[in-house]
């Protein structure tokens, strides 16, 4: 009898148990392009988001490839930015490593649901997250394309926002078919104090095909749109932004000068017959 009531208390522990556990915050995906990391919202009201330095550990199901486009990812965001992804070597849970106090880490995953993440405090005592890359960021036709998404994913993990969700996105870039808006999330005071960047590797792949700039976006054409997720590499503006959550007196730039404003040297023809088309157009 004693035997009977002591298995049936600890099923109920074990139910309860995982009743309780967290869950993963996120939104889960049906396409890579509707990939939403945005319930990582932080503090706005805090200077940074995240801490710089990020210790990460890869989850063993992760194969050779995933893991280079991972390393690639982090190299790639550590060239333009102070934000740091120091790969660790793996270690079971009860490993040491893994209960230090004063050493919060991040337990990269993949999944085929959502792009998504856990914060946990484990014992009250260490800070750890496990983030979830969506299956789709893998499986993109370059191995670039792979990379931008991946990269996506990371910086929206450290607090950065979609750019075509500004609110004042609206001005430089639109969609082709106007269906419902989508909400705006939270926006870190930083990232908002910069102009609009079209190409922004938080601009999804296949939004050149369902948006289109605007006149008050001179300074890039609709191919532009989506580049840095296209290539897989930060754009200028978005290191800045980026710097300005974590790092912001490494900052100079003047935010008068934006991608929208500012053509490049090869466009500077096409720019120039823009701006005299629009000036036509007030006339009348």
């Amino acid at each position: 009898m004693l035997l009977r009531l002591f298995i049936g208390y600890l099923l109920v522990q074990t139910v309860s148990g995982k009743m309780c556990r967290p869950k993963a915050s996120g939104t889960k995906l049906q396409a890579f392009v509707n990939n939403d990391v945005n319930s990582i919202m932080g503090d706005p009201e805090r200077n940074t988001v995240r801490h710089a330095n990020q210790l990460v550990y890869f989850w063993p199901s992760l194969s050779e490839f995933e893991q280079s486009v991972l390393r690639d990812s982090f190299s790639q965001i550590s060239r333009r930015s102070c934000i740091k992804f120091e790969e660790q070597p793996w270690q079971p849970w009860y490993h040491a490593d893994r209960w230090e106090p004063e050493r919060p880490y991040v337990i990269i995953r993949k999944s085929r649901q959502y792009a998504a993440y856990t914060d946990n405090n484990l014992e009250g005592q260490v800070s750890r997250t496990i983030l979830y890359i969506s299956q789709n960021a893998f499986e993109q036709h370059s191995y670039n394309q792979s990379r931008g998404a991946v990269m996506d994913q990371l910086v929206r993990y450290m607090g950065l926002r979609k750019e075509l969700l500004r609110p004042d996105a609206a001005s430089y870039a639109q969609e082709k078919n106007v269906g419902h808006a989508p909400p705006t999330p939270r926006f870190h005071p930083a990232q908002l104090s910069w102009p609009f960047d079209p190409e922004s590797i938080t601009v999804p792949l296949s939004a050149r095909k369902t948006h289109y700039l605007t006149e008050y976006c001179p300074g890039r054409n609709d191919a532009d749109i989506g580049a840095g997720q296209r290539v897989g590499l930060l754009t200028r503006w978005d290191s800045i932004k980026i710097n300005s959550m974590y790092c912001p007196q490494l900052v100079e730039a003047d935010p008068r000068r934006g991608p929208c404003v500012v053509p490049r040297k090869k466009d500077i023809h096409h720019f120039k017959k823009k701006i005299h088309a629009y000036n036509e157009m007030k006339k009348y």
